[in-house]
Order: structure tokens, then sequence, then C-alpha cells
């Protein structure tokens, strides 16, 4: 069975690298277009800020939870912010079963992750 490809794509506003990310979070044995993304926009661009979109995520499987991870800790050592926005039911099911829904910030609104960029935590 053909599965659809993921399809990533990204857009700025204000500092902010908004990742926009439809199907399934799965890498498997291909690239990690996640992680290879966010680590290209970290040394090319040395962006901090990023937004991952993921209401448009059908599944997430175990290297799909890795590659967030493994983003989430890349921009950390460079002293960046990766937060998540929209999670579909399925993803925030996998996200709290792994208790990653206490790791990353998880927001509903674009609005509202976007202003959280903006105010420093105290």
């Amino acid at each position: 069975m053909m599965r659809r490809p993921t399809k990533v794509i990204t857009r700025k506003t204000d500092s902010v690298r908004i990742i926009k990310i439809t199907g399934r979070l799965d890498p498997g044995e291909g690239p990690d277009q996640l992680f290879e993304m966010v680590e290209r926009f970290l040394e090319d661009d040395e962006e901090l800020s990023f937004l991952l979109d993921l209401r448009s995520v059908t599944y997430v499987s175990s290297t799909g939870v890795g590659s967030l991870i493994k983003s989430y800790r890349s921009v950390l050592k460079k002293k960046g912010h990766l937060k998540l926005l929209s999670p579909s039911q399925s993803v925030r099911n996998i996200l709290a079963i792994s208790k990653l829904d206490g790791v990353f910030e998880i927001f509903s609104e674009e609005s509202e992750a976007l202003a959280s960029f903006k105010t420093k935590p105290a």
C-alpha cells in the first residue's frame, strides 16, 4: 500500500519559524525531514524560535516522536524555543502517553503561540 508522503511547509512570522507538517510524522528508514529542516535553520539562519503546526498530522510513529525530541533538544542547545500548535487528538494522545505533553508548550491558537515567543519567562 502506498502512503501519501509527508509534506513540510515553512513560513516566517516575525522572528518565529512556523513549520507545518501534513500527513504522517514517521521518518522510518528514510530521512528525518523535520529534524534536518530544524538543523538547517539553526545553522544557516541562526533562527531560534520554532512553532510546529501539527493540526494536519494524522499519525506519529515512535520515530516521529524521536524526531520531535531530537529537534527540541537541538533547539534548546542553542538556547532557542520549540513549541507545538494544535496537535490532532491522536497526536495529543501519543504526547500524553509518552509524557511529552509536560515537556512541550502546546497551543491551540497560532496568535497565542506567536505571542508566547515575545514574552520572556520570569
